[in-house]
C-alpha cells in the first residue's frame, strides 16, 4: 500500500477538510473576474474530454484549480496575464464542465490530463501553476515531465504529510449558514465572502453541487492499494524546475509556516507571502497574484 493510501486511510477528516475548503472558489469564481478575451475550447485526454479556455499570446501558462474548484477561479488571473502570456486553464477531470465519468480521478490521473492538454496545444513547455490539490498535481506533473516544465508556482499547496492529521479549525461539513460563514472566513480573507448573504449563497450552491462522485473516486483511489499517488514531501526534491512557493499571510486551512516546509523540499525554490490573501491568492488578491506570476516567469 503507498503511503498516500495509508495516510487517507488513517486521516480521512484532512480529505473532508480538502474538499469543503477546495470547494469555495467555486463558489466565487466570479471574484475572481471575467475571462475576458478567452476562447473556450476542449481536448481529450485518454478519451475523456476536457473543459478548457485559452487567452493572450507568447509563452504558455497552464493553470490547474484546486479540488472543487473551476477553470473560472482564475478569471482575474488570466486577464492580467494574457497581455504577456498564452494562459490556459482547465476543469480537472470530474469537475466543472468536464467529463466525470472517467473511473479514475487522483493525482496522477489529473497530471496526465496537463500532458494531454499541452500535447493538444503543441506545447513544447510552460510555467505551470497549482493552487491546493492543483498545486499536488502540478509538482506531480512537474516530476514526471521535467523537460516539459519551464517554472512552476506552488500556491498554498496541498500534499504533505504533516497536514494529513489533528483536529480541523472549524466545522468543513457545515449545515447552517453561520458554518458556512466561518468556514468562509477560514479560507478567504476577502470581506465580500464574509457576508451572512454571501454564505447563504454558498451553502446553497455547496448543497446543490453535482460533484459527490467525482469525491468518491478520489477517496476510493487513496484508499486502493494499488494507488501510485504520493505524498508531495517524496515529490519535491525530483522537481527540477525553479519553482515559486506563494502562500497567503491568512490562510486557515494550511498555515503560512508550511512554505516553508515546502521550500525546504525543493532543489530551486523561492517563496513569496502574500500579506492580505488566505488560502486562495487568485481569487483575494488576483492583480498581486498575476504580477508574481509574470515577474518569475521571465
Amino acid at each position: 500500500m503507498s503511503m498516500i493510501s495509508r495516510l487517507a486511510l488513517a486521516h480521512m477528516k484532512l480529505i473532508v477538510l480538502l474538499v469543503m475548503a477546495t470547494v469555495t472558489p467555486a463558489l466565487v469564481h466570479a471574484q475572481g473576474g471575467p475571462m475576458s478575451g478567452s476562447a473556450s475550447f476542449q481536448f481529450s485526454s485518454d478519451g475523456y474530454t476536457i473543459a478548457a479556455v485559452k487567452a493572450g499570446s507568447g509563452p504558455a501558462v497552464v493553470i490547474v484549480h484546486g479540488l472543487g474548484g473551476r477553470k473560472e477561479d482564475f478569471g482575474g488571473v488570466i486577464s492580467e496575464l494574457q497581455a504577456s502570456h498564452t494562459v490556459y486553464a482547465f476543469d480537472m477531470l470530474g469537475f466543472g464542465q468536464s467529463a466525470r465519468t472517467s473511473p479514475s480521478v487522483g493525482i496522477n490521473r489529473q497530471a496526465d490530463v496537463v500532458a494531454a492538454l499541452m500535447a493538444a496545444e503543441n506545447i513544447d513547455r510552460a510555467v505551470i501553476v497549482g493552487n491546493s490539490l492543483g498545486g499536488w498535481v502540478a509538482a506531480t506533473f512537474a516530476a514526471r515531465h521535467p523537460k516539459k516544465v519551464a517554472k512552476l508556482v506552488l500556491v498554498d499547496v496541498a500534499g504533505l504529510k504533516v497536514t494529513l492529521g489533528g483536529p480541523p479549525p472549524v466545522n468543513f461539513t457545515p449545515d447552517t449558514v453561520e458554518e458556512m460563514q466561518k468556514l468562509l472566513q477560514t479560507v478567504i480573507a476577502s470581506s465580500f465572502a464574509h457576508s451572512t448573504e454571501f454564505a447563504a449563497k454558498a451553502l446553497a450552491d455547496f448543497k446543490a453541487g453535482g460533484e459527490a462522485a467525482t469525491i468518491g473516486k478520489l477517496f476510493a483511489g487513496f484508499a486502493d492499494p494499488a494507488n501510485k499517488d504520493r505524498v508531495l514531501d517524496e515529490i519535491l526534491p525530483e522537481i527540477v524546475a525553479p519553482t515559486l512557493v506563494v502562500w497567503g499571510a491568512k490562510d486557515g486551512l494550511f498555515p503560512v509556516v508550511l512554505a516553508d516546509v515546502v521550500l525546504a523540499g525543493l532543489k530551486d525554490g523561492r517563496k513569496v507571502i502574500m500579506d492580505d490573501a488566505s488560502h486562495f491568492p487568485q481569487i483575494d488578491s488576483p492583480k498581486t497574484f498575476a504580477a508574481l506570476i509574470r515577474d518569475f516567469a521571465r
